[in-house]
């Protein structure tokens, strides 16, 4: 899983970096190497709102509850980290 608070772009895991929204409908799709050349290493949050920003998001630099943006790094591995395991599945071994 990538923390994208702290990831840098040169961690991406994939040669693409792909961005989607699902509200908006924005999609870009670049090189990450081509990327790191361009404009060096960044973290992913940064990277993330400067796409959106430059496809035209404007959702980006609101605050409001409801009208957030919703873009993402569509091609991350969308592992989650599980929860440790509880007392009942250790006792039976389940762990």
């Amino acid at each position: 899983m990538v923390d994208l608070q702290t990831a840098m772009l040169s961690a991406y895991p994939e040669a693409k970096v792909i961005v989607d929204c699902g509200q908006c409908g924005v999609h870009a799709k670049y090189d990450k190497l081509e990327m790191l050349e361009v404009g060096g290493d960044r973290p992913l949050s940064v990277l993330l709102a400067e796409i959106v920003r430059r496809k035209g998001c404007t959702l980006k630099e609101l605050i409001p509850a409801y009208d957030k943006c919703r873009a993402i790094y569509s091609n991350l591995p969308a592992d989650k980290p599980t929860a440790a395991p509880n007392a009942y599945a250790r006792a039976k071994g389940l762990s």
